[in-house]
């Protein structure tokens, strides 16, 4: 507690004494959720939790249970939770993943096993904003997406051992519904009494969390320019220290620091495989996680931060797209 109140009492220091900054950042980070995490992510969201709450996934889950099964040891809807975690960025991996084990359709185990990689960048930030828009390096593209997401991968096949050991059979999706209540065998998709409270009961809890994402980007971009006033960016230990606060903002900050290729490559390949503190709390507060889960997620974003390290240390050695 004495922590988080000397944060926010430097937060609201910031407010005061730099009125005209601290309203810039506010601005800057209700566009950003305003311009990519409310298209993006809201529409993700409701489908997704429609999906889980209804139980549609019957026909497509046992096509990924067999390879993802192999890979991970995982259940039909574990593999749901992988595909969504790598394909729709944070924190979906972490939500979809939360959304399941409440529904009872993934146990505790597998879940604790699932957040330690599911959650990542999506593609289509690592191709378009990190490559193309800040780097200006369309052919990074393929690299970010092995470094990042092959790194995540590639953990979570090492880290998914005790799935295996637990020989965690792909239970077909029908076996795992929840009984209907009611005891009629009713299928609620064909009731309209049924289907459409659970649609508004889908509706608002996307939107709960949607704001709820906004407000920690508007915080956090608020640290992050107050640590821009304090601390000395030029320095690349405390450019990547401020990087860290926001990966969007933190991406920005390092592909335009005048540092060679090669070098901001390697810092927005260790940032994006982190996910930032901004990332870090968004997905902590969607998936409801206490201390030891807590650990356990940032032991495992360290892990996979290390190992994409040494993805891109490997093609920046061996690949020649940079000028050493």
């Amino acid at each position: 507690m004495k922590k988080l109140f000397c944060c926010l009492l430097f937060l609201l220091l910031y407010l005061l004494l730099f009125p005209a900054r601290a309203l810039s950042d506010a601005r800057a980070g209700l566009l950003l959720w305003y311009r990519s995490v409310l298209p993006v992510l809201f529409p993700f969201m409701l489908v997704c939790s429609i999906l889980i709450r209804l139980d549609l996934l019957k026909r497509a889950l046992p096509f990924l249970a067999r390879p993802f099964h192999r890979l991970f040891g995982c259940s039909q809807y574990g593999a749901f939770a992988i595909l969504g975690g790598f394909l729709c960025g944070f924190p979906m991996g972490a939500k979809i993943t939360r959304d399941l084990q409440s529904q009872g359709k993934i146990s505790a185990d597998e879940a604790y096993v699932l957040y330690g990689f599911v959650n990542n960048l999506s593609p289509s930030f690592l191709l378009s904003y990190l490559a193309a828009d800040q780097l200006g390096q369309r052919s990074l593209g393929g690299l970010f997406l092995l470094n990042v997401l092959g790194a995540a991968f590639l953990y979570g096949i090492l880290s998914a051992r005790r799935l295996r050991r637990s020989n965690l059979a792909p239970v077909p999706a029908a076996s795992r519904t929840a009984p209907d209540p009611s005891g009629a065998g009713k299928d609620p998709r064909f009731d309209l009494q049924e289907l459409f409270p659970v649609i508004d009961e889908c509706i608002y809890d996307t939107i709960r969390n949607v704001v709820r994402l906004g407000a920690y980007l508007v915080m956090f971009a608020l640290f992050s320019g107050a640590a821009t006033l304090l601390l000395p960016i030029e320095h690349p230990a405390a450019l990547f220290l401020v990087s860290c606060i926001e990966v969007t903002n933190g991406a920005h900050l390092l592909a335009s620091a005048p540092l060679p290729l090669h070098v901001r490559y390697l810092l927005i390949t260790a940032l994006a495989s982190f996910g930032g503190l901004s990332a870090l709390a968004q997905s902590v507060s969607t998936a409801a996680m206490d201390r030891r889960l807590l650990l356990h997620y940032i032991k495992s974003r360290v892990n996979i931060t290390l190992l994409s390290l040494l993805f891109a240390l490997v093609s920046v050695l061996f690949v020649r797209l940079f000028p050493l």
